[in-house]
């Protein structure tokens, strides 16, 4: 039986979208090699990659160092690749590269840059410079190279003619502008060589020192070694005068050689040829870069298609278009992957004979077991390592050095390979855009560094991860097919697939997803930031965010609008970051509270900012909302019931089977048929809100809201008609199961739950379909802890949609008794009078043959402003006679009914 081994890799972590992708390049270059291991399997574990192969540690590293072939990586379809030079190059490309290795101190002070940083940043008609290395590359005879070498080949005669003679005709004028500043650069060469030398000498003097440090030990002083070492050192020194010298010559004719190829460029007609020159060549390279993609895809192996069709998609009409991954098709900016790739492959092997170098298996384990090590290079990374980009903060400094391991840059491209790109539609009739696996639009929430004004035209990375050990044909499998759904539709964003994990609607195997962001930083650099791990995991209430995901979205494209206020901005991100809270971990009902809350916030911001005519309120919400945001909690749930309570609210039905209408919803903010699933905002034109009247509860605080509410129904039951009402009453009637109990009311007179948290709940579950509510029930027990307030009662008893039903002593109804509704008290507590107010309401009732067993009442002015907004909470007919039997005597019929003939 085959022993497996079991390799644990710490340096391959899946929080670093490189070392992700460098540890898909292990499992792929050993599982697809001959010299390899087809049986190799993965998964991850404790924040690293797990390898599991029939290949000991042993063997595992002579395969990378002299068994493994790099994939063919190229792209000759960009003008940055190696493939072109707009200029002549004479070396000066190759000089950086040098510098690293000549042991001055000034290689070891300041890291060497970027072939392609190295340009003159002033002229942009200096780029495009040719790459010695791929001439290496081109003409060695090292197996480990000869895929790369053919595909090197078929790219070179591949490039049609006509880009060519673009190319040489660029070149020509580059030519020229050499040749007027000829004897500039010859004083210059000259004054490199002799510093060359200078530097040849001092190290020269330095190693005769050394030697002559070991002669003296043991010997006296004033011996004729301790003078010959002095003698050495007073050579050092003067030849490290000289070489400063030489260096501080060569810098004065660097200038002076600038300055007349400055001269020279500033010939109008010069300047003008070079300048249509590299036009006419990106016209022509621009113009053939498809057509070039499509041959080379065809010509080129397998492993040549795969990296094609990981960098570039083309659609049925044979257009490239480029994936977030790799740019413009394998360069950022002016950051050419393909071509830095050479660099660290060089940096690793000897191009010539394919040997690997004396560090190359330090390096391996460096990178793939993390150790500390001081073998990586100034050279950067790009996109897909942040930390080791360079610059502000990057060190301990001020600013630091870029810095990667060769490895680490080798096999993330090899791992990269797997991310196959294809032409994807968001819409029947959308536009086709490129899609790699698990690639969404981007949003600009769940991340502490999110800002509502941050776009990412890049979208987002969502990479899996995997617990399983899993081969790589059936890795490539779960990551090409790159599935992840709500519901019947396929996710197109970022809030679409946080879902996805929250609902187990992604491809089986998958335990996690690790979430990439690119994003602008550190200046306009684009960077692929890990931006948190969502674990997928069936969670409750879900099925919840399939009614408000589609308006958060719609909302932050509101907000992006040229003239939406930034605080629009704030609550859209708000809103998208309480969407990810509930899905990214079990979610309490405290998390679904606020995002309930923050979706009324949502709304009456969104009310109250833009232009836009379209802008529409909340799409309705289902009863299960209700059961979702309840704490548990007795201030929680009190505040809940109670804005349950004044939500639900709607005109008294005539039968009990009809349709509610009328919802208080029209109050708080202004509709178009309101009582429509989906009513409008009543707008303008240009999307300036209209005056409507029935628009009462503008936000201003839950008491002054309450009680324009109960004002505004006053009026309505002034203006019904007889046919429709025998008596006036206050046509506020709840949900069934919604009314609130006396004691919860009690509770929010006498200031025991914030005005706040009521009225943000309110706002939100305005939308809620009541219809289903009153079918279902709300399932929220009633609060019986507490103590009623009877002046509350009392209020209460003379504004009621129905009829006072009177229980006699076994409980049962004996008579129900009408009171008809006056608006006097209402307006005598809203102005903070009581006394008043309860004169003319036990008057009311008296009349009604309802006898209160109290007569008079003092309050301070607040507190008879909140018992008239209290009058905004429903109560049930049981509560209702409850409440009789509380504060009124006994009913007696026959003296009811002789009450009743008398007319009031």
């Amino acid at each position: 039986m085959t022993k497996l081994h079991v390799h644990e890799l710490p340096g391959l972590k899946p929080d670093t979208l490189a070392t992700y992708l460098a540890a898909l390049g292990v499992l792929r270059l050993l599982a697809e090699h001959e010299h390899g291991d087809a049986t190799t399997r993965g998964f991850w574990r404790n924040e690293h990659f797990v390898l599991v192969s029939e290949l000991d540690w042993a063997a595992i590293e002579r395969f990378f160092l002299e068994d493994y072939e790099p994939t063919p990586i190229l792209a000759p379809w960009n003008m940055e690749s190696g493939f072109f030079s707009l200029k002549p190059t004479d070396g000066e490309s190759e000089a950086p590269d040098e510098a690293l290795d000549d042991g001055s101190e000034a290689a070891d002070a300041a890291p060497a840059e970027d072939d392609e940083q190295a340009e003159e940043d002033g002229d942009e008609t200096d780029q495009a410079v040719g790459d010695p290395r791929l001439d290496r590359f081109a003409c060695t005879s090292a197996q480990r190279f000869a895929s790369y070498r053919r595909a090197t080949e078929m790219a070179r005669a591949a490039i049609p003619s006509e880009l060519r003679d673009a190319e040489a005709d660029a070149r020509r004028a580059h030519d020229e502008v050499k040749e007027r500043s000829a004897e500039e650069r010859t004083k210059h060469e000259e004054a490199l060589k002799q510093v060359s030398d200078a530097k040849s000498g001092v190290a020269e003097l330095k190693a005769e020192i050394e030697a002559k440090k070991t002669a003296v030990k043991g010997v006296a002083r004033g011996a004729p070694e301790h003078e010959a070492l002095k003698e050495a050192q007073e050579r050092v020194k003067a030849a490290r005068e000289q070489q400063k010298a030489l260096q501080q010559r060569a810098k004065e004719l660097e200038k002076n050689l600038k300055l007349a190829e400055k001269r020279a460029k500033a010939d109008e007609q010069l300047k003008k040829r070079i300048v249509d020159a590299k036009a006419y060549f990106t016209a022509i390279q621009k113009k053939t870069k498809a057509r070039l993609i499509a041959q080379l895809r065809a010509s080129w192996g397998v492993e040549g298609q795969q990296w094609v069709d990981a960098a570039v998609a083309l659609d049925e009409k044979g257009a490239a278009g480029f994936t977030s991954l790799f740019g413009s098709g394998g360069n950022d900016g002016r950051m050419e992957y393909t071509k830095n790739l050479r660099y660290h492959l060089e940096a690793l092997f000897d191009v010539g004979s394919g040997d690997a170098r004396n560090d190359t298996a330090a390096k391996l384990k460096g990178a793939i077991f993390g150790t500390p090590t001081n073998l990586l290079d100034s050279k950067a990374v790009g996109q897909f390592f942040p930390g080791r980009a360079g610059g502000t903060n990057m060190g301990a400094g001020f600013s630091g050095g870029a810095g990667i391991n060769p490895w680490e840059f080798v096999l993330m491209l090899e791992g990269a390979v797997a991310l196959v790109a294809g032409m994807s539609r968001r819409g029947d009739i959308e536009k086709a855009h490129v899609s790699s696996p698990f690639w969404v639009n981007g949003a600009s929430a769940g991340f502490g560094s999110a800002s509502e004004r941050e776009d990412s035209p890049r979208g987002e990375q969502w990479l899996p991860l995997w617990s399983q050990p899993l081969c790589y044909d059936e890795l490539v499998e779960l990551i090409r097919e790159g599935r992840a759904q709500v519901g019947r539709r396929q996710t197109t964003r970022a809030a679409d697939l946080v879902r996805a994990t929250a609902r187990l609607g992604l491809a089986r195997g998958i335990d996690s997803l690790r979430r990439f962001a690119y994003l602008e930083r550190n200046g306009q650099s684009n960077l692929a930031v890990s931006t948190g791990r969502f674990r997928v995991a069936s969670r409750p209430h879900q099925a919840l965010l399939d009614e408000v995901a589609p308006w958060i979205d719609w909302l932050g494209g509101q907000a992006r609008e040229k003239n939406a206020p930034t605080s629009l901005g704030v609550i859209a991100r708000r809103a998208q970051e309480a969407l990810f809270t509930v899905c990214r971990q079990e979610a309490t009902a405290t998390m679904w509270r606020g995002l309930l809350v923050t979706l009324g916030d949502a709304e009456l911001a969104l009310l109250r900012a833009g232009k836009n005519p379209a802008r529409r309120p909340l799409p309705p919400l289902s009863s299960g909302w209700v059961m979702a945001v309840d704490d548990g909690t007795q201030e929680g749930r009190t505040a809940l019931r109670l804005a349950l309570a004044l939500a639900s609210q709607h005109s008294p039905r005539e039968q009990e089977n009809a349709p509610l209408v009328d919802s208080v919803r029209r109050h708080f903010l202004p509709l178009v048929d309101g009582d429509k699933p989906r009513p409008w905002f009543k707008l303008d034109e240009k999307g300036r809100v209209l005056r409507d009247p029935e628009h009462v509860c503008v936000g201003r605080d839950l008491v002054t809201d309450a009680i324009a509410l109960v004002e505004r129904r006053s009026i309505w039951a002034r203006s019904s008609s007889a046919k429709r009402e025998r008596a006036r009453r206050l046509p506020l009637e709840a949900a069934r199961g919604c009314e609130a109990t006396p004691e919860e009311i009690a509770a929010w007179v006498r200031g025991e739950v914030a005005d706040e948290g009521v009225l943000r709940l309110v706002r939100p579950l305005l939308a809620v379909d009541w219809g289903e509510v009153a079918q279902r029930g709300s399932g929220m027990r009633p609060q019986r802890g507490g103590v009623p307030d009877p002046v509350q009662m009392l209020f209460r008893l003379a504004h009621l949609p129905f009829d006072v039903p009177v229980q006699g002593s076994v409980g049962r109804t004996e008579a129900e008794v009408t009171v008809r509704l006056d608006p006097e008290p209402l307006r005598r507590l809203a102005g903070g009078d009581l006394d008043g107010a309860l004169k003319i309401a036990i008057r009311r009732l008296d009349a009604s043959g309802l006898r209160p067993v109290f007569r008079r009442g003092i309050a301070t002015p607040a507190l008879a402003r909140r018992l008239a907004a209290s009058l905004a909470f429903p109560i049930s007919r049981d509560d209702a006679a409850r409440a009789a039997r509380l504060v009124c005597k006994p009913y007696d019929v026959k003296d009811a009914q002789e009450l009743l003939s008398t007319p009031v």
